[in-house]
């Protein structure tokens, strides 16, 4: 890794200026990698504009400038562009080729197999509201109830938040605008590119002044998605007039592809090494 601004405390950290792996998260539920890549920096000019994350889970990730040409270093697959303000995931590790210099930053789920998808540019604002007048959009779902998802916050101009934790890590990039982020271990100024990370428990609060601020944060794990028992197919399969039982009988026989333990992962990457 390129030398960098950064920071480590028990409730928040954050790095500037980064080209490589930036931290493991050592949570044993939820293994967590937190990767950046900044092309614009002078000291990563003379670096190749090609970068490999090695194929131990699905990668989430964001372009604040630049583009970028990305595609899962696992497995069939085709070149996705991906440019300022978009997002991105692929279903098992990942190779960046920046095509323009930019930021990006990459939060890996070891050993989870995703999806390879991409979208946006992400909107003035979310489309579900929030903690303290802030508001959220879902920008990478999760495929089943407990999978991992990556999501787009915003703040609006003159927020102080409740300070809150969270039951498992967060990580992600400030995409636009700038703010606070206040701990019992310090206050932190937010602004474009800053790469964040939030451990469980980590007890902390955003906060803006003149302007609004916009945050890409991934979740290792929810609470929120659908079920073998509930999901918007088999709930709008009716048989005689009535949903159908996706619990028992021949309705069960099915083969699917695996999302948690989905990849297999050396001991290298496994948490506590």
């Amino acid at each position: 890794m390129s030398p960098a601004t950064f920071e480590v405390t028990p409730h928040f950290a954050y790095w500037d200026c980064y080209w490589g792996e930036l931290h493991r998260d050592g949570d044993p539920r939820f293994p967590t990698i937190i990767y950046g890549f900044d092309s614009v920096a002078p000291e990563n000019a003379r670096r190749s504009r090609e970068v490999a994350i090695p194929a131990v889970g699905a990668c989430y990730g964001y372009v604040e400038s630049g583009e970028v040409a990305v595609r899962a270093a696992e497995g069939p697959g085709r070149d996705l562009t991906v440019s300022r303000e978009m997002f991105f995931s692929t279903a098992n590790g990942a190779v960046l080729r920046f095509t323009a210099p930019g930021r990006v930053v990459v939060v890996q789920a070891v050993g989870y197999r995703g999806f390879n998808l991409g979208g946006g540019p992400i909107e003035e604002r979310g489309r579900l509201r929030y903690i303290d007048t802030c508001s959220d959009t879902v920008l990478v779902a999760s495929p089943l109830l407990g999978d991992p998802c990556l999501n787009h916050l915003h703040f609006p101009e003159g927020v102080d938040q409740t300070e809150h934790t969270h039951p498992s890590t967060r990580a992600g990039m400030i995409a636009r605008g700038s703010g606070w982020c206040m701990t019992p271990s310090g206050r932190y100024a937010l602004s474009p590119g800053r790469i964040f990370h939030i451990p469980r428990d980590g007890r902390h609060r955003f906060a803006t002044e003149a302007g609004s601020m916009d945050v890409i944060a991934y979740h290792p794990d929810s609470d929120f998605g659908p079920t073998h028992e509930e999901h918007p197919m088999v709930n709008r399969t009716w048989v005689d007039g009535r949903k159908i039982d996706n619990t028992a009988g021949r309705h069960v026989q099915a083969r699917m592809v695996p999302g948690r333990g989905g990849v297999e992962v050396p001991d290298a990457y496994r948490p506590g090494r």
